[in-house]
C-alpha cells in the first residue's frame, strides 16, 4: 500500500483542477509545495493512525469545499452495468508545460522530467444528464495499458471489469474514442496490431477476442478448448496474423486470428501459469514467464508458426514472473540485446541475451517494491542518447521509477509519485513525450515530458 502522505497528495492533486481555474501557475506551485510539506511531515514519525484520520478528514473537507469528484466535467459514456473510463480533467496540450500541475517529487533527468498531464478514473453511470456521474465505490484495477504503435496520442487500457477502452488524448478535450465490450470476465492482457487497426485481448472468461479499433466491433472470439483462463497475449511482430496466448493451465499456444484456429506445432507447456510473453524484434525468439519463477525461451518458425523449446532460466523458485520486455539496444552505452523482467523478488531484473537461443545472463538488478502484484516495465523507446539508457517500471509503493542501466551508483534518475495504489503498468508513446501509468485503484495517469 502507498504511504499515507502519498495518498493525501493524490487526493489533493485530484481536486487541484478546481483551484483558481484561470491561474494554472498557482495550481502548479500549490501542489509542489504540498508535496514538499507532506514529504517533510512524513519524516517526523507521527502515529500511522493519526495520518489515516487526517487523510479521511482531508478528503471530506475537499469534498465539502469543491463538491464530490463525480460532479466534474467529464466524458460521459452510455449507461452500462460495469465501470467505464472517464477523464477527470486534462489541460490543453498546447498550454505552457510548466503550468501543468506536477505530481509529487520530480528529479532532473537527462531524458527529461515528467509532469502530470491527465488523470483518468473508472466510473459507472446511470441515465443522468452530463455532469451527473456516479463513481463506483470500488474501482477496478487496470492491469495493462499501451499506446498505439507510432502514435503520440492514442492510448488503450484494459480493466478487470471486462472492458477495454481506447482513448484519444489529443486534440483537446481528450475523450474515450471507443469502448470494447464483450468479455464476460476480467480482461488480463491485450496487444495492438502493427497497423493499429486490430486489438487482441485475453480474459479470465477463457476467450481470445479480436477487435476492430475503429468501431469497437468484436471480429472474432476464440474460446480455449480446455476452458482455461487466458492470462497474456502478444502478436508475432513479423506476422500479425499470428498471436501467442498463455493460459492458466500452463499452456502456450499460437493462434491464427484470420481463421481463429490453433497453429499445428504451435503449442508448448510450461511449469506454471503463463503470465508474461515477449518476442525479440525479428520475431525469431519468444520468451515466456510463469508463476513458478521460470522464463522459457522458444525458437519460432516464421514459416509454420511452430514453437521449439530452447532454454529455461529459474529466476526465483515460486516467484511469479509478471512482466517481460525485450529490446535490442542501439545506444553506445548499452549494446547488447536485453530482457527486462519483473518478478516478485523486490527487484527489477535486466538480463543480457547471449546467444541465438535466447539464453539469458543477469546483467544487473534495481531495487523496487514487488512482492505479489503483477507489475510491468518498459525500455525507453528512444534508445540513442548521450547520457545513459533508461528503463521505467511500476512499483507496489505507488511510484513510477526511471533507472539508468549503466549507472553503477544512484541508478534512480527519476521518480513519479501520485498513484494511490501499486502501479501495475507503464507505457511510452512513440516519441517519448507522454508516459502513461495505471494502478490497482483503477486510475490512469498520463505524464508529459517537461520541455527544457
Amino acid at each position: 500500500m502507498a504511504a499515507v502522505w502519498q495518498q493525501v497528495l493524490a487526493v489533493d492533486a485530484r481536486y487541484n483542477a478546481y483551484r483558481t481555474p484561470t491561474f494554472p501557475q498557482f495550481r502548479t506551485q500549490y501542489i509542489r509545495r504540498r508535496s514538499q510539506l507532506l514529504r517533510e511531515n512524513a519524516k517526523c514519525g507521527f502515529e500511522p493512525g493519526l495520518r489515516r484520520q487526517y487523510l479521511r478528514l482531508r478528503s471530506q473537507l475537499l469534498a465539502l469545499r469543491y463538491g464530490p469528484l463525480s460532479e466534474q466535467s467529464s466524458f460521459r459514456a452510455s449507461s452500462v452495468r460495469s465501470s467505464r473510463t472517464t477523464l477527470d480533467r486534462m489541460e490543453d496540450f498546447e498550454d505552457d508545460p510548466r503550468a501543468q500541475g506536477a505530481r509529487g517529487h520530480r528529479r532532473s533527468v537527462s531524458r527529461g522530467s515528467y509532469q502530470l498531464q491527465a488523470q483518468m478514473n473508472r466510473a459507472v453511470y446511470d441515465e443522468r444528464p452530463p455532469g451527473g456521474l456516479v463513481p463506483t465505490s470500488v474501482a477496478e484495477a487496470i492491469p495493462r495499458l499501451q499506446f498505439a504503435n507510432d502514435d503520440k496520442n492514442l492510448l488503450a487500457c484494459c480493466s478487470l471489469d471486462g472492458t477495454l477502452s481506447i482513448m484519444a488524448l489529443s486534440p483537446a478535450p481528450p475523450s474515450v474514442k471507443v469502448t470494447l465490450r464483450g468479455h464476460l470476465g476480467p480482461v488480463t492482457d491485450f496487444a495492438w496490431s502493427l497497423s493499429n487497426d486490430v486489438i487482441v485481448s485475453t480474459s479470465l472468461d477463457g476467450t481470445l477476442r479480436i477487435w476492430n479499433t475503429e468501431d469497437g466491433r468484436c471480429i472474432r472470439a476464440v474460446g480455449d478448448p480446455d476452458a482455461s483462463e487466458l492470462l497474456c497475449c502478444t502478436f508475432q511482430p513479423m506476422n500479425n496474423n499470428l498471436t501467442v496466448v498463455g493460459s492458466s493451465k500452463h499452456l502456450l499456444q499460437v493462434v491464427n486470428i484470420s481463421t481463429g484456429k490453433k497453429v499445428k506445432g504451435g503449442c508448448s507447456k510450461l511449469t506454471g501459469r503463463v503470465l508474461s510473453l515477449s518476442f525479440d524484434a525479428p520475431g525469431k525468439i519468444l520468451w515466456a514467464g510463469d508463476d513458478r519463477g521460470s522464463i522459457f525461451s522458444f525458437l519460432f518458425d516464421m514459416a509454420t508458426g511452430k514453437l521449439t523449446k530452447a532454454k529455461r532460466l529459474m529466476v526465483s523458485e515460486g516467484s511469479s514472473v509478471s512482466g517481460i520486455s525485450a529490446r535490442s539496444w542501439i545506444s553506445r552505452e548499452a549494446r547488447d540485446p536485453s530482457l527486462l523482467v519483473n518478478a516478485c523478488v523486490n527487484k527489477l531484473l535486466l538480463y543480457r541475451v547471449v546467444d541465438n537461443e535466447g539464453t539469458l545472463q543477469l546483467k544487473r538488478s534495481f531495487p523496487i517494491q514487488h512482492g505479489s502484484q503483477l507489475l510491468h516495465s518498459i525500455f525507453c523507446p528512444l534508445m540513442s542518447f548521450r547520457q545513459g539508457a533508461c528503463v521505467v517500471t511500476g512499483s507496489e509503493d505507488g511510484c513510477v521509477y526511471f533507472f539508468d542501466v549503466e549507472r553503477n551508483t544512484k541508478a534512480i534518475v527519476n521518480k513519479l509519485q501520485g498513484h494511490g495504489g501499486p502501479v501495475l503498468d507503464v507505457s511510452f508513446n512513440c516519441d517519448e513525450s507522454l508516459l502513461a501509468s495505471s494502478d490497482t485503484t483503477g486510475m490512469v495517469i498520463v505524464w508529459r515530458r517537461e520541455q527544457k
